[in-house]
């Protein structure tokens, strides 16, 4: 589904924008499921637009968005990314208010982080168009690789505040990629990255799916168990999807059973 080029790509700076890979249709369809999810889970009153509305677990709730999942638009560009056995990690559907600060998704709590060897994805669908004056997601390339990465771990360590200067200019103006997307585009990002988003105005609509790459080393496995025991969604499969009949969906949670790990509930929380 993608280029030798696209996955060198994706290795050097830990990105890639596959545009329009999904039609009007498809999109008109999508919209209305991630509208209604997240509109249930506010019991159909309006978004007030004070604070973030976040919603996991989201595409397991729904029988079209698990379909994305498994379309080989999505499925087999992450086995090309990540090679086979990739672990499902859970989706969350999003209207974001405001700046997301300079972060990346390498720091797990405790000061645990992401081994430098193993990767996680994060897939991303924007429901309206965004730039980098409206709060596109920006990246700095190459970070998600430790020679780089461990240059800026004040970043991803502690985060990255508005009026931290500490790299010479404010945060919203460091050297990044703006990685601009209009409806059906689908951004495909390491999570180690350092990423952010300036300039959005509320309710900005968009969706997330992380996986993680297969961990074969015993150091990968007891991260995995880490993570699980400090989240609450992380690590923990539908049940709509335990007893699905796929076997590429019963590939990405199965392993997770065998760990032990609890079925995830069917409620739609919101995360504050």
């Amino acid at each position: 589904m993608i280029t030798t080029e696209q996955i060198a790509h994706f290795n050097t700076f830990g990105f890639i924008v596959l545009r329009q890979l999904f039609s009007k249709e498809e999109m008109v369809a999508f919209t209305k499921e991630f509208d209604d999810v997240l509109a249930n889970a506010r019991d159909n009153k309006p978004f007030d637009g004070k604070k973030r509305q976040s919603v996991q677990p989201f595409v397991e709730n729904r029988e079209l968005l698990t379909q994305m999942v498994e379309d080989d638009r999505i499925f087999i560009t992450l086995e090309q990314l990540l090679g086979p056995g990739f672990l499902w990690m859970g989706s969350d559907g999003n209207l974001y208010v405001g700046d997301t600060q300079w972060h990346a998704d390498r720091l797990q709590g405790d000061g645990d982080h992401l081994p430098w060897d193993l990767d996680s994805i994060k897939v991303c669908l924007y429901f309206d168009p965004v730039d980098s004056n409206t709060g596109c997601l920006r990246v700095i390339p190459g970070t998600h690789r430790r020679e780089f990465g461990e240059r800026l771990e004040p970043i991803w360590r502690n985060g990255l505040e508005p009026d931290d200067k500490r790299y010479g200019v404010p945060s919203e103006k460091l050297p990044c990629a703006s990685l601009e997307s209009r409806p059906g585009d689908v951004v495909f990002f390491s999570q180690g990255m350092c990423h952010s988003s300036f300039g959005g105005g509320n309710g900005r609509r968009m969706l997330a799916m992380s996986v993680l790459e297969k961990p074969t080393k015993n150091e990968h496995i007891n991260f995995v168990k880490r993570v699980y025991a400090r989240t609450n969604f992380t690590f923990r499969p539908a049940e709509s999807w335990v007893n699905r009949n796929s076997p590429r969906i019963h590939g990405m949670v199965r392993p997770l059973l065998d760990m032990g790990f609890d079925i995830s509930s069917p409620t739609y929380p919101t995360r504050k």
